[in-house]
């Protein structure tokens, strides 16, 4: 790893769980240290609603040192939506993804059906929304 790979370190963020959703109580997002209070979200969180990708954010340690999310310091502006789609061997699953990244947005994959994707600031959400919302109208997916 160069320069910045050394930098980098796991967030991790505690998980309100409601009616067993998220799945999970913590979530660990990679950052690359600022400082030691300060680091850069660098993946786009799962669960996390708080926090997006490029975000810069407080952390204190926890009991076995590991870098706990205190606060946002400075919003990246960008947004963060989740997308399940409810057949995950549909062959619309690589249109759907190659048009949002076409709209200007990056995507990761937690399994075959769950996506969650960046929004950067300079995208307009509406235009997701508007594209998503037939998406999901026709059964292909559900978002959050």
């Amino acid at each position: 790893m160069g320069a910045l790979g050394e930098k980098m370190e796991k967030i991790f963020f505690k998980l309100s769980v409601v009616d067993d959703y998220p799945p999970v109580s913590s979530e660990s997002v990679w950052a690359e240290k600022i400082s030691p209070t300060e680091m850069c979200i660098k993946n786009i969180p799962f669960y996390e609603n708080e926090a997006n990708l490029d975000d810069l954010v407080q952390v204190v340690p926890g009991q076995n040192g590991e870098n706990i999310f205190q606060q946002i310091i400075t919003p990246s502006g960008n947004s963060t939506i989740r997308i399940v789609f409810l057949d995950p061997v549909h062959t619309e699953i690589n249109r759907v993804l190659e048009t949002i990244v076409a709209m200007g947005c990056s995507w990761e994959g937690g399994s075959e059906s769950f996506y969650s994707i960046n929004v950067p600031e300079q995208t307009s959400l509406d235009d997701l929304v508007e594209f998503l919302v037939p998406e999901s109208e026709s059964g292909l997916l559900e978002c959050e």
